[in-house]
C-alpha cells in the first residue's frame, strides 16, 4: 500500500468542514489548519500547534485556549521557566503540574504540564501567552488525542471568531497497487 499525501487550500473561501466526506476509507485527514489573519491553528490527531500573531486580542487567545478545553480537556502543554525555587510553588498553586526541576543559571529550569481541564491553569496560561505577543509573534504546541470529529467541533467552537476559517486541508490517501 503507497500512501500518497494530497493538500486543498483555501484562499479567503469560507468551506463548510462538516462538508468534507470524512467517511472515505481511502481519504485520512492528516492535518487541518483553520485560523484568521492573525491566527493559525493547525491540527493533526496528536498535536495542536498555534501561530499567534503579534496583533492576536488577548480575548481570541483566551476564546481559543477555552474552546480547546470544551472540546477535550485532556490536552495539555508543556511549558519550560526560569525561576527561583521559591516560584516553583506558586505556579503549582496556579494549577500547574510540576514535571522536573533542576539547577540552572538564573535559577531553577522548571518543566510544567499544563493540564486543560484546570481553569486557574488555562486562565495563566492565556495571560502568560498574552504576555509574550507584546515582544513577537509566538508558536505554541498542544497536545491532544484528536481526530476528525474533535477537529470538526474544535472548528465549530471557533467559527463565531470573525474571520475564521479552514486554511489548508491534508489528506493521505492510501493507494493499493493493483494486482495485490
Amino acid at each position: 500500500m503507497l500512501i500518497m499525501p494530497m493538500s486543498i487550500e483555501f484562499g479567503d473561501s469560507y468551506p463548510d468542514i462538516a462538508k468534507f466526506d470524512l467517511s472515505k476509507a481511502d481519504q485520512v485527514i492528516s492535518s487541518i489548519a483553520m485560523g484568521t489573519d492573525d491566527i493559525t491553528m493547525t491540527c493533526t490527531q496528536g498535536k495542536i500547534t498555534i501561530w499567534f500573531g503579534k496583533k492576536t486580542p488577548e480575548n481570541q487567545v483566551n476564546r481559543i485556549l477555552t474552546a480547546i478545553s470544551n472540546v477535550d480537556s485532556s490536552v495539555t502543554h508543556e511549558m519550560e521557566v526560569i525561576c527561583d525555587f521559591s516560584d516553583i510553588e506558586k505556579y503549582e498553586g496556579k494549577e500547574y503540574i510540576l514535571v522536573s526541576y533542576a539547577k540552572a543559571r538564573g535559577g531553577y529550569r522548571a518543566i510544567f504540564n499544563i493540564p486543560f481541564s484546570k481553569r486557574e491553569a488555562l486562565e495563566h496560561l492565556a495571560g502568560a501567552i498574552f504576555e509574550q505577543l507584546q515582544h513577537a509573534p509566538i508558536h505554541k504546541d498542544f497536545f491532544w488525542d484528536g481526530c476528525a470529529a474533535k477537529i470538526m467541533l474544535l472548528f465549530d467552537e471557533l467559527s463565531s471568531i470573525d474571520g475564521w476559517r479552514i486554511k489548508k486541508v491534508d489528506f493521505r490517501k492510501d493507494i493499493t497497487a493493483s494486482g495485490e
